[in-house]
């Protein structure tokens, strides 16, 4: 009776020891789970207004880029309303007569990067104000008086170089602006 007495105790001292210590271990893993879902579930929102952010600044770029376009497409309508005639104060209305010496082409195309580019070639860049294919030939040196004879390049040509200049400056400054409101947005 000892032996059994001894043996039973000890069953039940270590049953209740290991129920005890399961309990604990369940409580703990109860716990832990409640804790990693609500971790999970707050880096889900966070991705989520990520995302939601994103999407907002991409609709946002993709609706000033149209309106961008837009607004290229009427001012490049507009060209010949502004360069083929001019009134005075009189009322009257004369031809624009403005000359573009290859001198000038030069500079303008210069000033736009593009150093190597000839008047007398044009530039295969729809960006380069592009001139004449009549005078020197290219690499030939150029003399003052070549210089100042005219390119060929108009009012228009200038003022369409311009407005496509302007579009694409306004389309970069759009993309710098929503990739830095996309990178504000991931930060919340």
């Amino acid at each position: 009776m000892g032996y059994r007495s001894g043996h039973d105790s000890a069953k039940r001292d270590g049953d209740t020891a290991l129920s005890q210590l399961q309990s604990a271990f369940d409580a703990y893993k109860t716990e832990q789970a409640t804790l990693e879902n609500a971790a999970l579930r707050t880096w889900a929102r966070r991705y989520q207004e990520q995302v939601a952010a994103g999407q907002r600044a991409e609709a946002s770029y993709l609706e000033q880029i149209a309106q961008l376009e837009s607004r290229n497409k009427q001012l490049q309508g507009q060209i010949n309303d502004v360069t083929q005639r001019w009134i005075d104060e009189k009322g009257k209305s004369h031809p624009i007569e403005c000359v573009f010496t290859r001198g000038f082409v030069r500079q303008y195309n210069a000033a736009l990067g593009y150093d190597n580019a000839s008047v007398d070639t044009g530039h295969s860049d729809s960006v380069a104000a592009a001139g004449t294919r009549s005078g020197t030939a290219t690499g030939q040196p150029e003399t003052t008086d070549t210089r100042l004879r005219d390119s060929g390049v108009s009012q228009r040509d200038v003022l369409a170089n311009i407005i496509d200049n302007a579009g694409q400056c306004r389309r970069w400054r759009n993309q710098i602006n929503a990739l830095l409101d996309e990178r504000e947005g991931l930060q919340k």
